[in-house]
C-alpha cells in the first residue's frame, strides 16, 4: 500500500508542478493572484468583475478595452472598470449588461457601446455560455487548450524580456507603399482596413433584435435607478465613404437607428454620446486611427478619452 502510495505521489508531482507554472504565467488573473490581469480577454475582465465588482462599469469591444482607466478615473473623480473585450458584439455586450445587473451588486453606471458594425445582423457571435460555463469551472478553464498557449506565451515573454505592446505606430515611409510601390494616401493599415471589414458589412443589416434589447436594458435602468450611457465610438472617414456609405449603412443609420436611439434616450433619460455620425475631436485619421476603427493608443486614444469622460461629466452637472 505505501509503495502505492508513493508510486502516486510521484505521479502527482508532474501535475502540481504543471498547476504552479499555469497559475503563475496564465495572463486572465483567473485564481486572483495577482495584482491585475495582463489580459483583456473575456475571461478576465469577468472574472476581475467578479472578484471586485466595480459600480460604474464599460462594455463593449475592442474599442473601449483599452482605455488607460488612470486617466478615466482622474477626468471623472471616481473608480471605473472596464469589462470590454475585444469582438465582442452587441449581443455579448448586452449579455454581460443583463449579467451585471442580475448579480445583485450594486451598480451607478453602465457605459455601453454600440456602432454600426455591432448592430449588423450578420455579426451576432455568442460566446456568453461558453464563458459563463468556464468561470463556474475552473477546471474547464485550467485543462482549456487556448488558455495554457496564452501562458505558455507569457512565460516565453517573461523569459525573453519582451515589452508589452500597444496598438501605435511612428509610420514611416513604407508603410505608406501598396505591394506595387504605389504611394498610399495613408499608413497602410488604415488603407487595408475597408477591405477587411467589407465581407461582413456589404450585406449589412439591421439586428432589429438586440436593437429591441438594448431598449429594453434603457427600460431596466431607467426603473433600477441604473444611469445607461450609450457611445457610438468614431471610424476613420475612408470606412464611412467606402463602406457605410457604399453599402447604404450610412442612410440606414440616419434615417432608422439613430432616431430610434435619440427618442429613447428622451424617453428613458439615458446619456447618447455619438462620436460616429456626429463627429469627435479625431481630425487627423491617419495619425490618430491605428486602422479604421481602433484609435492610436498614443496619438488617437488619449485625446478621445479626455472628451469622452469630459461629456460624460457635462451630462451629470447637466441633470444635477
Amino acid at each position: 500500500m505505501k509503495n502505492i502510495l508513493k508510486k502516486m505521489a510521484l505521479l502527482a508531482i508532474p501535475v502540481v508542478l504543471w498547476f504552479v507554472f499555469f497559475a503563475a504565467f496564465e495572463p486572465n488573473n483567473y485564481f486572483g493572484l495577482k495584482a491585475s490581469a495582463s489580459s483583456s480577454q473575456p475571461v478576465a475582465r469577468v472574472r476581475a468583475y467578479q472578484q471586485e465588482p466595480g459600480t460604474n462599469l464599460i462594455l463593449g469591444d475592442s474599442r473601449l478595452a483599452h482605455f488607460d482607466m488612470q486617466l478615466v478615473n482622474s477626468l471623472t473623480g471616481q473608480p471605473w472598470q472596464n469589462l470590454a473585450f475585444g469582438g465582442a458584439s452587441l449581443k455579448e455586450t448586452l449579455d454581460l449588461a443583463d449579467y451585471i445587473l442580475d448579480s445583485g451588486h450594486e451598480v451607478d453606471t453602465l457605459l455601453a457601446e454600440v456602432s454600426f458594425y455591432t448592430l449588423n445582423a450578420g455579426y451576432n457571435t455568442d460566446r456568453f455560455a461558453a464563458l459563463e460555463e468556464t468561470l463556474n469551472n475552473p477546471l474547464a478553464y485550467c485543462f482549456n487548450l487556448e488558455y495554457n498557449v496564452n501562458a505558455l506565451t507569457v512565460a516565453m515573454d517573461t523569459l525573453r524580456g519582451t515589452p508589452d505592446t500597444i496598438e501605435s505606430g511612428d509610420w514611416t515611409e513604407s508603410d505608406y507603399l501598396a505591394d506595387d510601390g504605389t504611394v498610399l494616401p495613408l499608413h497602410r493599415r488604415l488603407y487595408d482596413y475597408t477591405a477587411t471589414i467589407t465581407p461582413r458589412c456589404k450585406d449589412w443589416s439591421v439586428n432589429t433584435k438586440q436593437l429591441e434589447r438594448l431598449r429594453a436594458l434603457a427600460e431596466r435602468c431607467q426603473a433600477e435607478g441604473v444611469r445607461l450611457i450609450v457611445v457610438l465610438p468614431p471610424m476613420a472617414e475612408n470606412v464611412r465613404t467606402e463602406v457605410c456609405d457604399a453599402f447604404g449603412i450610412s442612410d440606414a443609420m440616419e434615417d432608422e437607428v439613430l432616431p430610434a436611439l435619440r427618442a429613447w434616450a428622451d424617453s428613458y433619460g439615458f446619456t447618447l454620446l455619438d462620436y460616429e455620425w456626429g463627429g469627435s475631436c479625431i481630425t487627423d485619421d491617419d495619425t490618430q486611427f491605428f486602422d479604421g476603427f481602433h484609435l492610436d493608443e498614443k496619438y488617437g486614444l488619449p485625446l478621445w478619452t479626455k472628451e469622452l469622460f469630459d461629456d460624460i461629466m457635462s451630462c451629470y452637472a447637466a441633470a444635477g
